[in-house]
């Protein structure tokens, strides 16, 4: 756990991602008390040599090439494009491993969507490469296609894709960084929601689960979202996961390969030390993002941004979130649910009340943080959706913060956290 950036350490300019951009704010005559960032570590000088190594010598496990055996079927679950992880770089020392065994038709790579929409070829081309999706069978998560192998003992049903069911051996790339209800991302979540079926998301993201008080980024020990996937990884047969940790700048830090709680947890430890910004109090004006592009994309998506910024933030204190949004609010359901209802007390009740409902679990936690605060939004979306969502649009990041400066007054106490949901941030001494 490192000291956030303060005083006279604090640089006249910062830089917001915004998109595939960034928006340049000055710092001069406000009152910031902190800017909260990662630590910054370099990327690896050769990521394809620490790639190869990495699966020679995994976490609890033996190499890969000697987990699999000659004519198995492999399905390899790769990440959507609402993540930053570089499948395109992964992919290719994977499948260098697994010719060694098997033959390249009988392996399948899936697009671990969960209940996102499915990417065209174009999408497919650019999140994992022109040669792959021309030389693999590569298919989109059908939450119509899935099969109940069980029950978790949070009652939640194992209904898993049925392609990889029916696989011999099971691999998952993946990301890791700070979720804000499953702890961390990364490891199980590319079974449980990624190719998991609509009920099954319901129970594990239910109203009683993201209420859970240790439901929250950067838990994993009693986080029942997170057992709860993890039960159904195993039930499933995950058996081996490649896992990044990625900077700012998206270069690859560490290679986490191996055992798919072991090898996960592991890397949660590492983002853990890379995230962690100890503050002493809560501040009166939060500015942040949502990590850029691909982030970033839509409204859905920022709400993890404004999740963690809601926890540092002072009840009746003012949240200032810059997300371009490019491609709209994300789920017509998610739209709908919040502008059907007046205030975020009654987004919660309904939620609570007719579960299961759209993608709930997004609206239960933007309501939650708007119960104590005003959030100004800075993005490309039509000020109508911004006010339906119950958030107030501005067009410019200064004009908000001014506007947040004549509410709350010229002496409020703000921090930035310049890539919102990638920081970890712990309040005490």
């Amino acid at each position: 756990m490192r000291e956030n950036v303060s005083g006279s350490e604090l640089p006249q300019w910062i830089n917001l991602p915004y998109g595939n951009s960034h928006l340049k704010v000055s710092l001069v005559d406000l009152n910031i008390v902190c800017v909260l960032e990662t630590q910054f570590v370099s990327g690896l000088k050769d990521e394809l040599a620490a790639l190869s190594k990495s699966l020679m010598t995994p976490t609890a496990s033996v190499p890969l090439v000697d987990r699999i055996h000659n004519g198995d079927k492999v399905v390899i679950i790769v990440t959507d494009n609402t993540h930053p992880c570089p499948d395109n770089r992964l992919l290719p020392p994977i499948i260098t491993a697994l010719e060694q065994k098997v033959r390249r038709e009988d392996i399948t790579i899936i697009v671990a969507l969960g209940l996102h929409p499915p990417l065209d070829k174009s999408m497919l081309e650019n999140k994992l490469g022109k040669n792959i999706v021309d030389n693999y069978c590569v298919l989109n998560h059908d939450v119509n296609r899935t099969c109940n192998i069980g029950y978790t003992t949070y009652g939640t049903p194992a209904d898993i894709n049925e392609t990889v069911l029916d696989a011999d051996f099971r691999l998952a790339t993946g990301f890791i960084e700070p979720h804000f209800f499953a702890g961390f991302s990364g490891g199980r979540k590319s079974i449980a929601p990624g190719v998991f079926s609509v009920r099954a998301t319901y129970n594990n993201h239910s109203y009683q689960m993201i209420d859970h008080p240790k439901a929250r980024a950067g838990v994993l020990a009693g986080n029942p979202v997170h057992e709860d996937m993890v039960e159904q990884a195993r039930l499933a047969g995950l058996d081996f996961i490649v896992n990044v940790v990625l900077n700012k700048e998206k270069q690859i830090t560490h290679v986490l390969s191996g055992d798919p709680v072991i090898a996960h947890e592991a890397g949660c430890e590492i983002v853990r030390s890379i995230a962690g910004v100890r503050i002493n109090q809560k501040f009166d004006i939060v500015i942040t993002t949502n990590s850029g592009a691909p982030l970033d994309l839509n409204l859905y998506q920022t709400c993890k941004g404004i999740d963690m910024a809601s926890q540092i933030t002072r009840d009746g204190g003012i949240i200032i979130v810059a997300a371009a949004c490019n491609t709209g609010v994300g789920p017509t359901q998610f739209h709908d649910l919040h502008a059907s209802c007046l205030t975020p007390k009654e987004v919660l009740q309904r939620i609570r009340h007719e579960e299961p409902i759209g993608v709930q679990w997004q609206n239960q936690l933007l309501a939650r943080a708007q119960l104590g605060h005003d959030i100004y939004l800075v993005s490309d979306l039509q000020p109508k959706t911004v006010k339906d969502m119950m958030l107030v649009p501005f067009s410019t990041i200064e004009e908000a913060i001014s506007e947040a400066r004549t509410v709350l007054g010229k002496k409020a106490e703000i921090a930035i956290i310049p890539e919102g949901p990638l920081v970890l941030p712990t309040l005490g001494t």
